[in-house]
C-alpha cells in the first residue's frame, strides 16, 4: 500500500535493495510515501497506482475499474516476474496477476489461527490464490496450516523468510537513546503495531501489571503506534504504572531502544514470522513470545527465545522463572543466511523452483 512503518514494509525495502543488483525492479504502491521510502534504493522504479476511497460505492467502483483498465492496457504481461507482497490487498493481487504470467505472492500470517476452514477458504479464494505460480510463506507453521486446506497447491508452496539488513540495524543501534535505565532494571521491549486483534496488547499490559507488583525493577518499553495507543495510555494511568511502562510511539530508529533493552517480548495470538525476532537476535536479545514459530533456518526454542503461556498469570510466573536463569542468546550468521535467501528468491523469479 505504502512504505510506512511495519515489518512487511521494511522487509520489502530490504529485499528490493538486494534485487536491484540483479534485475530492473519496479514497485507499485497505492501511495508513494512512507517512512521507509528514504531507505529504498534509487534504482527502484516506483509507480503510484491510487485506489479510490470514496464513500459512494458505485462511483468508487467506477473510478477504480477505470484506473485498473488503464493500468492493464499499459502493463499487461509487461514484466518477466511479478509478486503480490501483501497477503490481503486486493489491488496488489489483481495487479500482480495482470503484470506477469510468472507470478507469486507472499503469505505473512498464519490464517488458520484466525479463521475456521470455511472462512479460511473464502479469504484465499477471494484473493485468487489458485491463480499464482508460487505461494511464499515466511514460516513453516503458516505453510503447513495452509496446505491442510489446500493440499492440491502444496507443490506451489515454499518457505523463504525475510532479508535482514544487519549492517543498518547495528549502525542505528549505536545511536543514543533518550531513555533512562538504571543498572538494576530488567527491561522488556515490545516493538510493532499496537493492535489488539493479533498483537494482544491488553494481554501484555495485564502481565506487567502482575509482574511489577512484585518486581519494581521490571520495565516495559512499547515502541510503535496503532489503534490501541490510547487504550494503552489509559491502562498505564489507571493502574499507576508510569514508572514501569513507557510508550515511545513510532520511532524512525527503534534499534537504539532495542539495544538498551534486555529482552524482546511479543504476546500475539497469531503471526507469520515477526521480522523483529531477527532484529532482536542481531542485537543479542532473547525473545519471549506466545507464538510457536520457525522458518527455513530459525526455530525459536533452539537457543533464540522462549515460548510463554498466553494466560497472563502463568505468563508472568514463567517469565520470572526464566529470568532467574539469566538466559543467553545463540547468534545467527545473517550475512550467510541473507545470501541463501536471495538465491532462493532468484530461483523463484527465474522459475527454477
Amino acid at each position: 500500500k505504502d512504505l510506512n512503518v511495519g515489518g512487511i514494509e521494511k522487509s520489502l525495502v530490504n529485499l528490493l535493495n538486494k534485487l536491484v543488483g540483479f534485475y530492473e525492479v519496479t514497485l507499485v504502491l497505492e501511495k508513494n510515501e512512507g517512512l521507509y521510502k528514504k531507505d529504498l534504493s534509487k534504482k527502484v522504479i516506483i509507480i503510484e497506482e491510487k485506489v479510490s476511497e470514496l464513500k459512494i460505492k458505485p462511483l468508487r467502483k467506477g473510478i477504480n475499474f477505470t484506473r485498473r483498465l488503464i493500468f492493464t492496457l499499459k502493463h499487461r504481461n509487461k514484466y518477466d516476474f511479478s509478486c503480490a507482497y501483501t497477503t490481503y490487498l486486493y489491488s496488489a493481487i489483481k495487479l500482480s496477476l495482470i503484470t506477469s504470467k510468472n507470478n507469486s505472492r507472499y503469505v505473512y500470517s498464519d490464517y488458520k489461527i484466525l479463521y475456521k476452514e470455511k472462512e479460511f477458504r473464502q479469504f484465499f479464494d477471494s484473493r485468487k490464490i489458485t491463480e499464482f505460480n508460487k505461494i511464499l510463506f515466511v514460516s513453516n507453521e503458516s505453510r503447513k496450516n495452509f496446505c491442510k486446506y489446500y493440499k492440491d497447491l502444496k507443490d506451489k508452496t515454499l518457505v523463504i523468510n525475510n532479508i535482514i539488513n544487519t549492517e543498518e540495524i547495528i549502525k542505528k543501534s549505536k545511536e543514543k537513546a533518550d531513555v533512562n535505565k538504571s543498572k538494576d532494571d530488567i527491561t522488556f521491549m515490545f516493538l510493532g503495531r499496537l493492535d489488539e486483534e493479533s498483537k494482544k496488547l491488553s494481554r501484555l499490559l495485564e502481565c506487567f501489571k502482575i509482574l511489577t507488583k512484585k518486581h519494581k525493577n521490571y520495565k516495559l518499553w512499547i515502541v510503535g503506534d496503532g489503534e490501541e495507543y490510547k487504550n494503552c495510555e489509559n491502562f498505564i494511568k489507571e493502574n499507576k504504572l508510569e514508572e514501569n511502562i513507557t510508550l515511545f510511539g513510532v520511532q524512525s530508529n527503534p534499534y537504539k531502544y532495542l539495544k538498551k533493552a534486555d529482552y524482546l517480548i511479543l504476546t500475539s495470538d497469531y503471526e507469520g514470522f515477526p521480522v523483529v525476532f531477527n532484529e532482536a537476535n542481531i542485537l543479542g536479545k532473547i525473545v519471549f513470545t506466545t507464538i510457536k514459530v520457525s522458518d527455513d533456518y530459525y526455530n525459536l526454542t533452539d537457543g533464540y527465545g522462549f515460548l510463554i503461556p498466553k494466560e497472563v498469570n502463568l505468563m508472568a510466573k514463567n517469565i520470572e522463572q526464566i529470568i532467574k536463569t539469566n538466559p543467553k542468546v545463540k547468534k545467527i550468521d545473517y550475512k550467510k543466511l541473507n545470501s541463501k535467501r536471495v538465491d532462493d528468491i532468484r530461483k523463484v523469479i527465474e522459475n527454477e523452483i
